[in-house]
């Protein structure tokens, strides 16, 4: 049973190594970060404090709240792409709702196919659902929602970094495929 209770927590920590390594891009040392990496290397940064326990519910709630007003005032400065402001606040709102605590199940009937659709999403596969419940039920609010959503949302920052790379080279990629589109009978 002991050797079970540690898998998680493995797999945790190597897939906050690996976003951790995936979300700070190699830049000069005299350039600053962009602000959609600055956002992606500080959610990190916050999900890894409250998966050790370095933050409590009120801290990592208040990191997330902040995230929000950082990401809010980026898009509203252009300096993020509308995309990419969408998808940071939907992960922001699914961290949030695994830290709610939710003994009575009185949030759960209204995001719950949101937040299954999101793990789904992101994982390729459908979330256990004695899982998802217990984790609702019994200990929302307790860590444990943070640790079921670790594999998507470090999924889903891997994937904001790539849509950040490849930002300059969109249109060359979309006019590619309306040239081959055009080209078949």
């Amino acid at each position: 049973m002991r050797a079970n209770a540690t898998r998680p927590t493995a797999v945790l920590l190597v897939l906050m190594a690996a976003a951790a390594a995936t979300a700070t891009p190699v830049r000069a040392q005299t350039s600053p970060r962009p602000p959609g990496y600055a956002l992606l290397s500080d959610l990190v940064a916050l999900v890894d404090q409250a998966a050790r326990g370095a933050a409590d519910v009120a801290a990592t709630n208040a990191g997330l709240l902040s995230l929000a007003q950082r990401v809010s005032a980026a898009a509203a400065a252009k300096s993020v792409d509308p995309i990419f402001a969408v998808r940071y606040t939907r992960l922001l709102s699914a961290l949030r709702q695994g830290l709610l605590a939710d003994p009575g199940m009185l949030y759960w009937p209204m995001y719950r196919a949101s937040m299954m659709d999101f793990i789904e999403e992101r994982t390729g596969r459908p979330p256990d659902w004695s899982k998802l419940v217990f984790v609702v039920g019994d200990h929302g609010g307790s860590g444990v929602g943070l640790a079921m959503l670790v594999e998507p949302v470090m999924s889903e920052v891997v994937s904001l970094h790539i849509h950040l790379e490849s930002l300059d080279r969109r249109q060359a990629i979309l006019e590619s495929y309306m040239k081959g589109a055009a080209k078949s009978p």
